[in-house]
């Protein structure tokens, strides 16, 4: 925290009255702050109360107090004791002159004219019961209470115009004493702690953006504050005011929501951070108790991590935890935050996809986008400095590039697709939306930031070619839409639980690993088949995906009023396998065993080892079970149309190859393979158990995709298969492509030709869950 007090920095003005008007736009930036400062300068020189307590602030005691991730800090300021215990009361205005029009204010007090380039016209003056050096009243020049509604352009007008100053507003239940008065605050930008995470652009989640407007939450500290970033003044100030308005009012005696605010302007245009209160003070405040009693009356200041406190009492008493119990008692709760954010915004949740990791990044801005300040179109590059990244010769932590319009996209080069899959490949990829950087074991790691339906537009044409059937499109936008939800909330979950998350158990007998979404902790999810493929706006190819998307906005399937986890694969072989088989052992209702056929419950127990293997060495009827050129070609994109058998399937190994393959793939030396031997299978058959018998080693294997990876150069189609072993090899004979839990893509299509609607594919897949629009 910088040093409260410093006035003798402050450059001295020879002026006794000092008035401004706006002039040209780009002349007058920083002219306001110059003769505000020199106000200030003068009116301390007169040597009256502002003086007494500006030089008070250097005895001013305070203490660190971290609470949640954000540096907030403790003041004990005795001069604000009349703020913080003022009356506000409507009885009490009545009574009382008011200390802001030019009959109460002192007559050592100077005076600053602005007008606003609306008309307003404005007092600005000196605080003379400060909390920062130049801490200072903007009062509109006439008696108005205080109400934010119309005069929000003023602000950003005078944060325009005195960059070097935050500008605050402290609604009249909400830390404001005096009510009676339209005003705001200012003082010197950068002191307070959440000013400051914001500029860097941590601590908060970004919801979308709204007509040329970026929006976020404050997820640090305070989780009922909403973040408006813009270089568009009007956009800036209407969706402001569609911000206010999804706000509540209380009671019949107040005339706009419980708020605090702060506005500043920079390089990147005007930001607001909004502060939406559910009570004016917290019950610590009030209490009879002096034990007990806290004498905190939070304002703006303090909502933003700097907690003024006027008491030695309540300065001893007052810890970290207490002041983050305060924060939240005071704010809005996160049911109504969440309502707030659905109406503000058509709530398309930001996603962080992982898109690649390289030592060097070759990046191209296709339209122009803005980081820290400078505006950045072409190519450039990105390098890995240990645990930095080296761009224009300067060292970042992180990067964050922010399109400027709706339409912004970037291209990426040297993009894997088919990680460790036989159609692993390079491409150069366009992405919409923003780009974060970040470092990660000497690589840099490209990170797209995307509404949570525009991802979908381009997961829908990745997964499988976009002139699939109207009926397929909606089913798996839907199911597509509520796996990345499922997904987020579950990281959600084992976060707030605290408890140590494993996915994998290693012995030297046995290894048993899943890989899911929680393998990555540094971003939603990644952009391979690992979780779901987004190739970016190089695959989003038809105006179909984009009308399924808008369709099916905000659907998902639920089950028991719960997001579902839906799953899907290329082909399920002829039967569903369970969750519980590929990932942890879990059960869900609506991801059973059912046979992909009209018959949905004819088909024999394939736990059983000798029925699986009946099962796997015939091709029984079902839907998966296609080869019709026109179907597969509507549900697999080209490079998937490289393979030609899946719903039965063979691989041949010599004891050499395998016994080589299971030595670099596992890691670990087993000696010559002797035997692979089938011990545990799931319900599709798929073998979630393997013996591997080696002249070395012998060690069980699990779940079905550690059995696929340690089985082949890059994955096999699906773990379920027999073994067999003829003239010195091992003959893997296989059903399916993909884990076969929930939705059978070629299945759905091939349902989608027949005629079956999307939510009777949805049923069939996934029974007894439920379509709902969840926003």
């Amino acid at each position: 925290m910088p040093d409260p007090v410093g006035h003798d920095t402050f450059r001295h003005s020879g002026y006794d009255t000092f008035r401004h008007s706006r002039l040209d736009r780009e002349s007058e930036m920083s002219r306001l702050a110059d003769d505000m400062n020199a106000m200030f300068s003068r009116e301390l020189a007169l040597g009256g109360r502002a003086a007494v307590n500006y030089a008070a602030l250097r005895r001013v005691e305070h203490r660190a107090m971290p609470v949640d991730g954000l540096d907030a800090v403790l003041f004990f300021n005795p001069g604000r004791v009349a703020s913080v215990m003022a009356q506000v009361d409507a009885e009490t205005l009545r009574h009382r002159p008011c200390f802001l029009c030019p009959e109460g204010i002192g007559p050592e007090q100077l005076t600053l004219d602005w007008t606003a380039p609306y008309g307003n016209g404005w007092w600005i003056r000196v605080n003379p019961f400060p909390i920062f050096d130049r801490h200072f009243t903007i009062s509109i020049n006439r008696h108005a209470r205080q109400q934010m509604d119309g005069h929000y352009a003023d602000m950003l007008a005078l944060a325009e115009q005195a960059p070097e100053y935050l500008f605050f507003y402290n609604g009249p239940m909400c830390g404001a004493s005096a009510p009676d008065h339209l005003h705001f605050q200012a003082i010197p930008a950068g002191n307070l702690p959440l000013e400051r995470m914001v500029r860097r652009g941590e601590g908060i989640r970004l919801l979308g953006k709204q007509g040329g407007v970026v929006v976020s939450r404050v997820e640090r500290f305070v989780g009922s504050a909403f973040v408006l970033s813009s270089t568009d003044l009007s956009a800036q100030e209407k969706l402001f005011y569609d911000l206010i308005a999804s706000g509540e009012i209380q009671t019949d005696a107040e005339w706009e929501p419980r708020m605090n605010i702060l506005t500043w302007y920079g390089p990147g245009g005007w930001t607001t951070v909004v502060f939406f209160r559910a009570e004016s003070r917290p019950e610590c405040f009030f209490s009879e108790d002096p034990a007990q009693q806290i004498l905190i009356s939070p304002g703006a200041v303090e909502m933003a991590g700097v907690a003024i406190v006027a008491s030695r009492d309540s300065f001893e008493r007052l810890d970290a935890p207490r002041l983050g119990e305060i924060i939240r008692e005071v704010s809005f709760d996160e049911a109504k935050t969440r309502i707030m954010e659905e109406q503000i915004t058509r709530r398309q949740e930001i996603l962080t996809v992982g898109i690649v990791s390289l030592p060097e990044l070759v990046f191209n801005f296709k339209t122009v986008y803005t980081c820290h300040g400078r505006k950045y179109t072409g190519t450039h590059k990105a390098l890995a400095s240990g645990n930095h990244i080296l761009f224009e010769d300067q060292l970042y932590e992180e990067l964050y590039f922010r399109r400027e319009s709706d339409k912004g996209s970037f291209e990426l080069q040297n993009v894997t697709i088919g990680v460790d899959f036989h159609w692993n490949r390079q491409e150069t990829q366009e992405f919409p939306d923003d780009l974060k950087l970040i470092a990660v074991d000497g690589k840099v790691v490209a990170i797209n930031c995307v509404g949570i339906e525009n991802y979908l537009v381009s997961v829908i044409s990745s997964e499988m070619s976009a002139t699939n059937s109207p009926e397929l499109l909606k089913a798996h936008c839907i199911i597509s839409r509520s796996w990345i939800l499922a997904q987020i909330q579950k990281n959600r979950e084992i976060q707030a639980s605290q408890e140590q998350y494993s996915a994998c158990t290693d012995t030297e007998t046995e290894r048993i690993k899943w890989y899911d979404r929680e393998d990555h902790d540094r971003f939603d999810v990644c952009a391979d088949d690992h979780c779901q493929r987004y190739y970016g706006l190089s695959r989003a190819s038809t105006s179909a995906v984009r009308e399924t998307v808008a369709q099916t906005w905000g659907q998902v399937l639920t089950y028991d009023g719960k997001i579902c986890d839906a799953r899907f694969s290329k082909c399920c072989g002829g039967v569903f396998e369970e969750f519980k088989f590929c990932w942890e052992p879990k059960q869900f209702p609506y991801l059973v065993k059912r046979r992909d056929a009209a018959a949905e419950n004819d088909f024999p127990d394939l736990t059983v080892e000798e029925n699986a293997r009946q099962w796997i060495l015939s091709e029984p009827e079902a839907f998966c079970n296609t080869k019709d050129p026109q179907i597969l070609s509507q549900v697999l994109t080209n490079f998937d149309q490289e393979t030609k058998n899946f719903y039965r399937w063979k691989v041949e190994y010599t004891v050499e190859q395998l016994s080589e393959l299971v030595r670099l793939r596992s890691g670990e030396d087993y000696g010559e393979i002797l035997d692979l031997v089938p011990l545990a299978r799931g319900t599709s058959g798929r073998l979630w158990k393997l013996k591997i018998v080696g002249t070395k080693k012998t060690k069980v294997i699990g779940k079905e995709l550690e059995i696929r990876r340690t089985l082949s150069p890059s994955h096999l189609y699906s773990s379920a298969f027999v073994v067999e072993k003829q003239d010195g090899k091992f003959i893997l004979r296989g059903a399916g492509w993909g884990h076969g839990v929930g939705l059978c893509q070629i299945g759905a299509a091939v349902m989608g030709a027949k005629g079956y609607k999307y939510d009777e594919i949805l049923a069939h897949y996934f029974p007894g869950s439920t379509i709902e629009k969840k926003y």
